[in-house]
C-alpha cells in the first residue's frame, strides 16, 4: 500500500513543466510548417524577418497573422487590422473560461502568463492533459511546458521562415488550413463518451447558427450554448469531471 502511494506521488511529480513540454510535440510538429510558411510569407509581404519574428512573438495568433499580413500589404490601417484580429481571436474568452476550474488558487501574474500561451490548439492539448495531473502547482507546471513549447516553436520557425523568405521566391497559399486540421487532429483524440455530446451540440448549432446569422458571432453563441446544455447535463451527475475537479481543490 506505501509503495503504491509512493508511486502515485512519484508520478505527480513528474508530471511537471518538463512532462508539459514533451507533451507539446504534438503542437510542435504541426506549428513548424506553418510558422515557416508564414515567415516566408510576411517577408515577401515587405516586413522584415524581425518584424514578422514580433508580430508571432506579441500577436502569436495564426491564422490572424496570416489576415494580418495580407490586411498590412493591401494598407489596411492599423485600427481594422486589430478589430479584425479581435472579431477572430474572441472565442479564446470563452476557452480561458473553460480553463479557470483547473487553477482555483491562480494569480494575476500567473493567469497573464498562461492567457498569452492560449491558443486553439494548446486549448485542446491542455484541457485533455490537465485532467490526469493531480495539484494546482503541478498543473501550472504542465500548462506553462505544453505553452512556452508551442510558443518558442511558432517564433523560432517564424523568424527561420523569414530569412528564407529573403532567398526564396515562391509564393504559397493554403497552408492557413494546417492549422485548422491540427486543431481538428486534437479535438478527435480529446473526445470521451462524457463530453461527445457537447462537442455535437456546438458543431450543430454551429451549422445552424451560421445559416442564421451573418458574420462571426454564430461561433460564440454556438460555444456558449453547448457549454451551458454540457455543463447542465454533467452537473446532474454527482462523480461528473467538474464536481470531481473541484473536489480536488478544495481538499
Amino acid at each position: 500500500m506505501l509503495k503504491e502511494k509512493e508511486k502515485q506521488a512519484k508520478k505527480a511529480v513528474d508530471k511537471s513543466f518538463f512532462y508539459g513540454l514533451h507533451q507539446s510535440l504534438t503542437i510542435v510538429i504541426g506549428y513548424t510548417p506553418v510558422a515557416i510558411t508564414f515567415g516566408i510569407l510576411a517577408t515577401q509581404f515587405g516586413l522584415t524577418f524581425w518584424e514578422a519574428g514580433l508580430m508571432s512573438f506579441f500577436v502569436y495568433a495564426g491564422a490572424s497573422q496570416f489576415i494580418a499580413i495580407e490586411m498590412i500589404h493591401q494598407g489596411a490601417t492599423p485600427l481594422m487590422i486589430g478589430v479584425t484580429t479581435l472579431i477572430i481571436n474572441i472565442r479564446h474568452l470563452l476557452m480561458s473560461l473553460s480553463i479557470v476550474p483547473f487553477f482555483p488558487q491562480r494569480t494575476l501574474p500567473w493567469s497573464m502568463g498562461l492567457a498569452q500561451g492560449l491558443t486553439d490548439e494548446t486549448f485542446v492539448l491542455n484541457t485533455k492533459v490537465l485532467k490526469d495531473v493531480d495539484g494546482e502547482e503541478n498543473r501550472r507546471r504542465v500548462m506553462l511546458g505544453v505553452n512556452i513549447g508551442a510558443f518558442a516553436t511558432w517564433v523560432i520557425f517564424t523568424l527561420l521562415g523569414g530569412l528564407i523568405g529573403k532567398w526564396l521566391p515562391v509564393q504559397f497559399s493554403g497552408f492557413q488550413f494546417a492549422l485548422l486540421a491540427l486543431f481538428i487532429i486534437l479535438t478527435a483524440s480529446s473526445l470521451s463518451k462524457q463530453n461527445f455530446m457537447t462537442y455535437l451540440i456546438a458543431t450543430l448549432l454551429a451549422v445552424v447558427l451560421k445559416l442564421l446569422i451573418p458574420g462571426k458571432i454564430y461561433l460564440i453563441l454556438s460555444v456558449a450554448l453547448a457549454a451551458g446544455i454540457g455543463a447542465w447535463w454533467r452537473g446532474r451527475k454527482a462523480d461528473s469531471p467538474s464536481r470531481v475537479l473541484l473536489k480536488k481543490s478544495i481538499s
